[in-house]
Parts: C-alpha cells; sequence; structure tokens
C-alpha cells in the first residue's frame, strides 16, 4: 500500500464533485431558478437549495482536506512513510466520501458532524504522530 493512492483518489473524488456542481448550476440557470448574472457574479439572487449544498460542500473539499494534503506530502518527502500513516489516510479519504455522500443527500447535522469530526481527528493525529517522528536536528 502507499500513501499515494488516498492522496490522488480524493483529489479525483474532488475533481469529479465539480462535476455536480456544475450540473446543479446548469440545472438552475435551464429552469429560470437563477439568472446568468447570478452566475457570472454569486450576487443579487438566492439561488435554489439543490444547488447550494453541493457548492457549500464543493467548498468543503478545499478546507480540512488542504492539511491532509500537506501532512501527506510531509509523510512523503521525510519518508516517514508506514503503515499507521496509509491506514490512517484511507480513513479520511473515506470519512470525506461520508461526509460528502451525507452533505449532499439528507444532510443529517449529527451525521455529517460525526464524519467531519472523526476526519478532523485523524488529521489532528497524523500531524502529532508526524511531529513526533521527525528526528531532532
Amino acid at each position: 500500500m502507499q500513501l499515494i493512492y488516498p492522496m490522488g483518489l480524493l483529489a479525483i473524488f474532488t475533481l469529479l464533485y465539480a462535476g455536480l456542481v456544475l450540473a446543479t448550476r446548469i440545472k438552475a440557470y435551464r429552469q429560470g431558478d437563477v439568472k446568468a448574472r447570478y452566475l457570472r457574479e454569486f450576487t443579487d439572487d438566492t439561488p435554489p437549495r439543490y444547488m447550494q449544498k453541493p457548492t457549500r460542500h464543493w467548498s468543503n473539499l478545499f478546507e480540512l482536506p488542504v492539511l491532509f494534503y500537506a501532512v501527506c506530502l510531509a509523510i512523503l518527502v521525510l519518508n516517514l512513510s508506514d503503515t499507521v500513516f496509509i491506514y490512517l489516510a484511507w480513513s479520511f479519504f473515506v470519512m470525506r466520501l461520508i461526509h460528502a455522500l451525507i452533505h449532499t443527500t439528507y444532510n443529517h447535522v449529527l451525521h455529517r458532524l460525526g464524519a467531519f469530526i472523526i476526519g478532523h481527528l485523524i488529521i489532528l493525529a497524523m500531524w502529532v504522530r508526524l511531529l513526533m517522528m521527525v528526528p531532532a536536528s
């Protein structure tokens, strides 16, 4: 197993998720739920809920995962990858998928919060473990 796989799959998931965001924006425009001006400036209109949730989640994919990519790159650069880091990385990837599924479907706040907190704790564990493993110079 390699650390690069959960990183790469999260990046691919993020890029593919953009298709959902685009599809909801096209649908909103075609159905007259938003005007072209809104899509140009994202002001002066309230988009429909079916467009808001994927758009908000798209933003989420550029928040906490940034710390995931950073810690994984640090682990790789320092050549500290091991089974524990790999399992933590896969766990984070799975939690992001669960978070996305919850957020863009039934959106139960406590379920979504649980997935977020677990992912947050995984990233925290990765960073703390990395800092403990870095040799003192």
